[in-house]
């Protein structure tokens, strides 16, 4: 028996009377855009320049142009916000109702703080040369900082956002750090299994802290190339994360990789805060995690012997500890919402106190 059950809101999108809305077109002088790159090659949400990103691998390439991490902040007193999507590679319409691969999500500025307010996915019928949506703002009216965080999983070639005519749109609040948190790492610092954008461990963060970051995960493809720590090195950053520990082939690879891809970050960059994490799926295998956890170890107290005096290390073991840890993954492997919640705690006090936040 063939069946078809659903949930109409999990297959309709509101969208907005044209004839109501004043679109911008992204980049525009009235919304910042962070986290991607300002020269985008013909991809909006291009992190890693693509030249750059062949000489790491092919599987880095492929996913240069996804949009984790990107977002624009702006402000507006408009009752709602609607978005015009035309989107590239990674747009798979046999999966389009998963929101974190390529929806949008939107985030009001409260009290130093972002607070949730909507999200907006493609349907069953989606078209991905022009997708439309909208969010209802639930700002009474009054001037709003926003931040729409785009999908992680495609590229988004074209991006306008919309207003009701009529309304205002400036400069969204600002980040309190002049140069962004930078993380690098596997599938885990990608946001794969988060429920939508706004819930990987390097938004959560922001939210908290309302930080400035770059995300340069690449799911099943960190490997600590050399290649990738250079171009890191040339980044201007507050503070760098590696946390790629997952993707290492073996205990050996990292072994060969992990301190060299330290050295060469730490080369341009001597005072930075630099954080070390392992792998936070330990228990499936905690033999062998145990000895990739060593290798980073003797990293960290061999950068402290050299002398590094802002260095730290925080053990994957304990990120998602406490009642219903073995919750905290959706597989076994990657992290979902609670996990990637108990991330951010622990990675964002290590990066909070290295920054003098609290």
């Amino acid at each position: 028996m063939n069946q078809k059950i659903h949930d109409e809101n999990l297959t309709k999108n509101e969208t907005a009377q044209s004839d109501t809305v004043e679109w911008y077109d992204i980049p525009c002088e009235k919304i910042d855009l962070y986290g991607i790159l300002p020269e985008n090659e013909g991809v909006l949400t291009r992190r890693l320049p693509r030249e750059i990103a062949l000489t790491v691998s092919g599987g880095v390439a492929a996913q240069s142009g996804y949009g984790a991490g990107g977002r624009i902040r702006f402000s507006t007193d408009s009752p709602f916000v609607a978005i015009k999507a035309s989107y590239g590679s990674g747009a798979i319409p046999t999966v389009c109702n998963h929101i974190f691969s390529y929806g949008f999500d939107m985030y009001k500025f409260v009290d130093g703080k972002e607070s949730f307010v909507a999200t907006c996915r493609p349907t069953n019928d989606f078209d991905f040369k022009n997708a439309e949506f909208k969010m209802n703002t639930k700002c009474d009216g009054k001037m709003t900082s926003f931040t729409v965080n785009m999908p992680h999983f495609s590229e988004v070639k074209k991006l306008l956002v919309g207003i009701e005519k009529g309304s205002t749109i400036d400069h969204g609040e600002k980040y309190i750090n002049s140069h962004p948190v930078v993380f690098y790492g596997s599938s885990i610092t990608h946001g794969a299994a988060a429920g939508r954008p706004g819930n990987t461990y390097e938004s959560f963060i922001s939210q908290k802290y309302n930080l400035d970051y770059i995300n340069l995960g690449f799911a099943g493809n960190a490997k600590g190339e050399s290649a990738m720590a250079e171009y890191i090195s040339t980044l201007y950053m507050s503070v760098f994360v590696c946390d790629y520990d997952h993707n290492a082939p073996s205990v050996e690879h990292l072994s060969a990789t992990y301190h060299k891809f330290y050295e060469i970050v730490r080369e341009k960059h001597p005072d930075i805060p630099y954080i070390m994490v392992s792998k936070p799926d330990f228990f499936p295998n905690p033999a062998l995690n145990a000895k990739r956890r060593d290798v980073i170890i003797e990293s960290f107290n061999k950068a402290k012997k050299n002398g590094d005096k802002n260095v730290y290390f925080i053990d994957g073991e304990s990120l998602f500890e406490g009642e219903f840890y073995e919750s905290c993954t959706s597989d076994g492997c990657h992290p979902n919402d609670i996990g990637f919640f108990r991330m951010a705690q622990k990675i964002g006090e290590v990066v909070a106190r290295s920054m003098n936040l609290i």
